[in-house]
């Protein structure tokens, strides 16, 4: 620091560089410039197990709808979307490119990654495969095209988020797993957050609050999304409880986009609806319980405190049992939940309209 701004030296092109920076925001990701530069301490998982990664781009992998068709027509081709293998101990993404080329990787949790020796890369994924035969048809004919990368720890939490000329954007102040890619909407809210923070505040004057702010916004989010995570986690040997706790994210992020979508953001308080006062409690103590529910009436006395959680901010057709969980993306079921985001269905169909998700009705 020096005259109150921050000096930024290093290299780039072989050339030596220098930036004065009244306020520095890192977008470095985990670990990231900002954590080493500060020597930032690491805040603890408190609910997210311990998990390594593998992970590679193949050509040549078989698409899984062709290796297992089912009696069901699903709402969307599977291998165009992000298709996850789960099972107990870890999940498999698998993501096609539109060039031929295919990302796929595994988040295994510490006896897992030991069990299959991912840190010996190529040769622990062929024994992970060898570990899920269904998956392993898929890759029977696969090449990876690039080494494998091993990361011996995924996640990751800073301590601070802020300080009086800094801050880390959600990505780099913590990572907690890819399997629901939060990720991206996380770090997209704390992006408009900065940007607020610092249109709206002073140097001088009331920045330090919004900056507490902010890291308190921050780390509580990050705080809920590590405890979502980390049931579906414990879950992973129990589908029906993963399938339920899974709709508690689907329930939050789509009414919380339909929210924000109608210029009603406050309907939608914090990622994951955490900071809403009916929504925000029931999804701590539902995730909460996973630990002892078990396979008996416990579990299904869970899975109906999912449902009732999720019930009044279900703008998806979510609790529909007659979809046998496939969720096609229907305008209907956000018409007649219209009154839930306390809107009109003509504002709905106005909504739909200004997006593109329905054609607008010639006038």
């Amino acid at each position: 620091m020096r005259g109150g701004r921050s000096i930024l030296e290093g290299e780039r092109d072989g050339r030596s560089i220098r930036i004065s920076a009244g306020f520095v925001i890192d977008a470095t990701g985990p670990r990231g410039f900002l954590h080493h530069a500060l020597r930032l301490d690491e805040g603890p998982l408190r609910w997210l197990p311990r998990t390594q990664g593998l992970y590679s781009h193949f050509e040549n992998v078989e698409r899984w709808d062709s290796l297992s068709p089912t009696a069901e027509t699903p709402p969307y081709p599977v291998d165009d979307a992000a298709l996850h293998q789960v099972f107990p101990g870890g999940w498999i993404w698998i993501l096609r490119f539109n060039n031929g080329i295919t990302s796929a990787g595994a988040a295994l949790t510490d006896p897992v990654a030991a069990a299959v020796g991912a840190a010996q890369c190529a040769a622990g994924w062929e024994r992970l495969l060898e570990m899920l035969p269904s998956v392993a048809a898929q890759f029977r004919s696969a090449r990876a095209i690039l080494p494998f990368v091993h990361a011996p720890r995924l996640g990751f939490r800073s301590a601070r988020v802020a300080g009086a000329s800094w801050a880390l954007l959600p990505s780099a102040a913590g990572v907690i797993d890819p399997l629901l890619s939060t990720g991206f909407p996380l770090t997209l809210l704390g992006i408009l957050r900065l940007v607020d923070l610092l249109e709206r505040s002073t140097p001088h004057g009331d920045r330090e609050a919004a900056l507490q702010d902010y890291e308190r916004t921050t780390l509580a989010e990050l705080d809920a999304t590590e405890r979502v995570v980390g049931a579906l986690y414990e879950a992973m040997d129990t589908p029906s409880l993963f399938k339920r706790l899974s709709l508690l994210y689907f329930a939050a992020a789509s009414f919380s986009e339909a929210a924000r979508r109608l210029g009603r953001p406050e309907l939608a308080p914090g990622f994951l609806l955490n900071a809403h006062p009916v929504f925000g409690p029931e999804l701590a103590a539902c995730t909460a319980l996973v630990s002892r529910a078990g396979n008996g009436q416990d579990r299904m006395a869970l899975e109906a405190r999912i449902d009732r959680a999720i019930e009044p901010f279900d703008t998806a057709g979510l609790l529909d049992r007659r979809r046998r969980d496939w969720y096609p993306v229907l305008t209907a079921d956000l018409l007649a939940s219209s009154s839930k985001l306390h809107a009109t269905a003509g504002e709905i169909t106005a909504m739909l309209e200004r997006t593109g998700m329905l054609q607008a009705s010639s006038r």
